[in-house]
């Protein structure tokens, strides 16, 4: 089996926390782990908080663009940078390689200005999520929930000019169809799950999933408890408000904020895998075979689905699509043709 992630944190973790992308150690994403499972394909998104880096949000962007390149070429024998549809082809069909493609989560490094955008397509980025928290561009779920702004619209205008695709995880409902309603690029929803099925806010409402589907995008399976278990949505909510609050007033640290968080919810056992499927024969049932792929939120999220760890346990992961009753070419679409041929047709 090949897998293709449409997103991960794992940058943030290496660049952060000095975390060793070599060793199975801590990380959810790692090269044993791409290794061990096939990844042909991975999404390391640059997610920039203002509230770590005040007054210097551009710059530890390019910190983080920086880090990514180094591991590519630390572990060219590997990994292949993938800016075009000719590098993901050469990626996908050279034995023992893995695509590495460069998002931005949250628009903040352009500090309001859609022309910035030029810049980190130049240094590879293909793929942004227009927004985590309120922006100058976007209202999001944890903000305000408004819509796109007009320098968002223009920043809108602006992807489909240079070729740079829209993530509309993390958006609101709003600001979801004001993006749906003028990008002339077929969208994504890189880590959201079904909100019918977990009523998380983060999560796509069946309306959202066939809009996705019928523009010919793609969703991303996430795989952190919250959006995939509603008991524990529950209890995730209350927290996540707090730290939110805490981040944006500046009360909190990133990093503070993974160990409130992970110490309020570790007693809760994670969600159960059987419930994941549960997300994806929603989200075939609404959008159909062609709409779903992965991804993951690894190094994203503290909680994971019962017996997945890591980008190591994929396998697992389809074992229990087999066990559904997923027939194996939907279990192939899904784990990573869908993905490849969206990027195919978007890369220039």
């Amino acid at each position: 089996m090949k897998f293709f992630d449409l997103h991960c944190d794992t940058i943030q973790k290496i660049v952060e926390e000095d975390q060793d992308f070599t060793a199975s150690g801590e990380l959810h994403v790692n090269l044993p782990g791409i290794i061990s499972s096939n990844t042909i394909a991975q999404v390391f998104a640059c997610f920039i908080l203002e509230a770590n880096h005040p007054d210097n949000v551009f710059q530890a962007c390019n910190t983080y663009i920086d880090a990514i390149e180094t591991l590519t070429i630390t572990h060219k024998d590997r990994f292949v940078p993938t800016t075009s549809s000719r590098h993901l082809v050469k990626a996908v069909e050279s034995k023992g390689k893995t695509a590495a493609i460069i998002a931005i989560e949250g628009a903040i490094p352009l500090k309001g200005k859609p022309e910035m955008l030029e810049h980190f397509y130049n240094r590879g980025v293909r793929l942004l999520t227009i927004a985590w928290d309120d922006n100058e561009f976007c209202g999001t779920v944890f903000g305000n929930k408004g819509g796109l702004t007009k320098p968002g619209e223009e920043l809108i205008r602006y992807c489909n000019e240079l070729g740079v695709i829209v993530d509309v995880s993390h958006a609101s409902d709003k600001a979801f169809y004001d993006i749906a309603s003028m990008t002339k690029i077929p969208f994504m929803a890189s880590h959201s799950n079904a909100r019918q099925v977990c009523p998380n806010d983060r999560n796509l409402t069946d309306d959202m999933i066939h809009m996705i589907a019928d523009r010919g995008g793609i969703i991303g399976l996430t795989y952190g408890s919250g959006f995939i278990s509603p008991d524990y949505y529950k209890y995730e909510k209350v927290n996540r408000d707090k730290i939110i609050k805490g981040l944006k007033d500046r009360t909190i640290t990133f990093q503070d904020a993974r160990k409130i968080s992970h110490k309020a919810l570790s007693g809760l056992p994670d969600a159960p895998l059987s419930k994941l499927i549960e997300h994806i024969k929603h989200i075939l049932n609404v959008g159909g075979e062609d709409c779903l792929g992965l991804g993951s939120d690894f190094d994203g999220v503290d909680s994971l689905p019962q017996n997945i760890s890591g980008v190591q346990s994929l396998p697992v992961l389809v074992q229990e699509m087999q066990k559904q009753r997923i027939s194996s070419r939907i279990i192939d679409k899904i784990c990573y043709e869908n993905a490849y041929r969206y990027f195919q047709d978007i890369l220039k």
